[in-house]
């Protein structure tokens, strides 16, 4: 039923039967000096077709049309002049208000639609800036740190104690540099979207199967391409099956690989410990485990409009 509300043509049948049937309504009601109480249901029923065409149909050449049969079937059904007077009043509140209380209604949304992207991108230019500075600033000191360390490290006259030491500082720093990137990443607005991606693995070899509809949630997109490449590194040759799902009220996206070749290399990898914290920053939450066949499936449940 909702799909044929929801169709171009649903509406525009509805409005022309409703607008003869709207001027036969009140013309019988007038000149029966009474209102039936079957009547009067039919008066109310009759509001549904405007409201649905301005709510899903765009133009006003069909109103117009409703009016040219508004007035053919007055004409076929006036008995006085008086009719010609009472038809119009009858047309315009059970076919010109609602159309253009469902008119109002569409561009309300639309604009909210509107005003949604317009934050989304905005918020998406903020990131890109913050990812740029803190690679310019911070990313580049870190490598001086990295290097510096490394140097100090080879000198000969450098007890073995602060040896240790500066490689710890050395190791520490990279590891601090290799976060950083992975922190850019998550900033950073340059994502393909999910079909790429499944297409760019399957080019690399990998068996992989996309299977729902594709969504543009940036934090969907860490999920899949997280367990890809922990799939890739763990489970090389396995099949993997990415399935997105959406609820009225959640989106769910679960990846799962086959069993590895390689005695007990099917792992959770490294990295879901901070995609489990980026999904929880949209409400959401992650379940990574072995599955009894010896693979692994990842499972992110999140709010459907999860960025």
């Amino acid at each position: 039923m909702a799909g044929l509300v929801k169709s171009r043509a649903a509406p525009v049948v509805l409005l022309l039967v409703a607008v003869p049937v709207a001027v036969w309504n009140s013309l019988t009601m007038t000149s029966s000096g009474a209102v039936p109480p079957g009547q009067a249901l039919l008066g109310l029923a009759l509001l549904a077709p405007g409201y649905l065409v301005g709510r899903w149909i765009d133009g006003t050449r069909l109103l117009v049309g409703a009016a040219v049969v508004g007035a053919v079937s007055t004409a076929l059904l006036a008995r006085s002049p008086w009719n010609w007077a009472e038809a119009p009043v009858a047309l315009a509140f059970t076919v010109l208000l609602p159309w253009f209380v469902g008119r109002y209604r569409r561009q309300h949304l639309a604009l909210a639609e509107r005003l949604r992207q317009d934050a989304r991108r905005a918020r998406q230019r903020e990131r890109t800036r913050i990812a740029r500075d803190m690679h310019d600033s911070l990313g580049h000191e870190l490598t001086l740190i990295a290097l510096r360390a490394g140097a100090l490290e080879l000198s000969p006259d450098l007890p073995e104690p602060h040896r240790r030491a500066i490689g710890d500082l050395r190791a520490s720093t990279s590891d601090a540099t290799e976060r950083l990137r992975e922190i850019i990443g998550l900033l950073r607005d340059d994502t393909e979207d999910l079909a790429s991606l499944v297409r760019r693995s399957v080019a690399s070899g990998m068996d992989v199967r996309l299977v729902g509809e594709p969504t543009d949630s940036r934090t969907a997109y860490r999920v899949v391409q997280e367990s890809l490449t922990n799939a890739a590194k763990h489970a090389p040759g396995a099949p993997v099956e990415v399935r997105v799902r959406r609820t009225s009220t959640t989106l769910v996206v679960s990846v799962v690989n086959g069993p590895s070749s390689s005695p007990g290399a099917a792992t959770g990898g490294h990295g879901l410990t901070g995609l489990a914290e980026r999904v929880r920053t949209a409400d959401g939450t992650l379940d990574a485990a072995p599955r009894p066949d010896g693979g692994f499936a990842v499972v992110a449940t999140m709010r459907r409009d999860a960025e």
